[in-house]
């Protein structure tokens, strides 16, 4: 008799979480946008005849009633955290490493996107008929080889190939292109990466930037010359991620010169002063808060350094940070991203004056980037 109560406790009880979550999921507002996540949500499916017969509307459904049940967060955090604890982490695209840092998953060569790519940048610099440099940043998780994965790993430890990539990629490029020695500046050296993203942190750039100026003899600031701001509560990509939501916020540095410069976005004729765009520290992405994140061409003119020439950036979004320090040594520094410049970079060179150009790209970004083509 009492296992029988047993039962129908069990069937009572699991009908009626059954009840309470459908209740909550009709009931409860749907949001756009999961701001721990950092992307937006399925939007409610349309039903139509076409999409019914394909089969597209049944996981139309299925993934807006995944991204919108309700208690999300907790769900796919509570998920994460089973893996990382049961070793499955190491099957995903990020990794947890003691000090709570959260590094993307070893890049793995690309031999088509490679060779693409190659023979985009050297094509374009035989365009120019001149000397360009190129320089290829590794990983968070490669600089932070004495760093271990957290919890229980099944599959053991991985290894992160960046310096070979790096030498075999360098290796296929002729004199032409100048390759800027990245792996000796960032080995061995985490703290220059966040821990809860992937890009480098300002002081990361700003040993970069250093470096380049030095190789081109080029004056540049020392770190004595800048004044530190830190912005408590920064959690980046790798964190959203991840869904490993206990791990704890970092600082976000902005470093101040005193220089006045003045930026303008491609999609606005506004010039802004400053490289800093402060109300993006009010969002859920502070990384933007560095010239208001991507953009196809960013324009920063530096008055005090009248005289000193242009320097061209071919780059993805690690140039955001970077080129905050770069025009320091310039009067004018532009950057273009071809993810979203979709007109051929030696048109713009052939307008154009630049004393220096360098195409810098994180080592994922150049394994899997598809828009370098552009720079015909």
């Amino acid at each position: 008799m009492k296992a029988r109560k047993d039962e129908i406790l069990t069937i009572v009880l699991f009908c009626g979480f059954l009840s309470v979550m459908l209740l909550c999921y009709l009931l409860l507002p749907k949001k756009d946008f999961s701001e721990k996540e950092k992307r937006y949500l399925e939007k409610a499916p349309v039903f139509s005849g076409e999409e019914l017969l394909s089969g597209k509307l049944s996981d139309s459904i299925e993934k807006y009633m995944a991204d919108h049940i309700p208690g999300r967060d907790f769900f796919v955090g509570l998920d994460a955290y089973v893996s990382l604890l049961s070793g499955r982490q190491i099957t995903g695209d990020v990794r947890l490493l003691t000090g709570e840092r959260i590094v993307e998953a070893p890049v793995e060569w690309n031999e088509t996107a490679v060779q693409k790519n190659v023979s985009a940048i050297l094509s374009f610099a035989d365009s120019l008929d001149r000397p360009i440099d190129f320089m290829i940043i590794p990983s968070a998780g490669w600089a932070s080889d004495n760093s271990r994965v957290a919890t229980l790993d099944f599959f053991g430890q991985e290894s992160y190939a960046d310096e070979q990539h790096i030498s075999s990629v360098y290796g296929r490029m002729d004199e032409n292109v100048r390759c800027m020695d990245t792996l000796n500046v960032m080995r061995g050296r985490e703290e220059l990466y966040y821990r809860t993203d992937h890009h480098w942190t300002s002081e990361g750039a700003y040993e970069m930037y250093r470096a380049y100026m030095t190789s081109l003899n080029r004056k540049y600031l020392s770190k004595e010359e800048f004044t530190v701001e830190s912005v408590p509560g920064f959690r980046g990509s790798t964190y959203s991620r991840s869904a490993l939501w206990n791990v704890s916020g970092e600082d976000l540095e902005l470093w101040h010169s005193g220089t006045e410069l003045l930026v303008t976005n491609g999609e606005s004729d506004d010039t802004h002063k400053g490289v800093f765009y402060r109300q993006r520290l009010e969002e859920n992405d502070k990384y933007t808060v560095y010239l208001d994140g991507n953009h196809s061409i960013v324009r920063i003119e530096n008055p005090a350094m009248a005289g000193a020439g242009k320097l061209l950036v071919i780059r993805d979004s690690y140039s955001n940070s970077l080129g905050c320090f770069l025009a320091e040594s310039y009067e004018t520094v532009v950057l273009v991203d071809m993810r979203y410049y979709k007109k051929p970079a030696s048109q713009l060179c052939a307008q154009e004056e630049f004393a220096d150009i360098l195409v810098c790209y994180s080592i994922g970004n150049f394994m899997s980037d598809t828009n370098l083509v552009w720079l015909r």
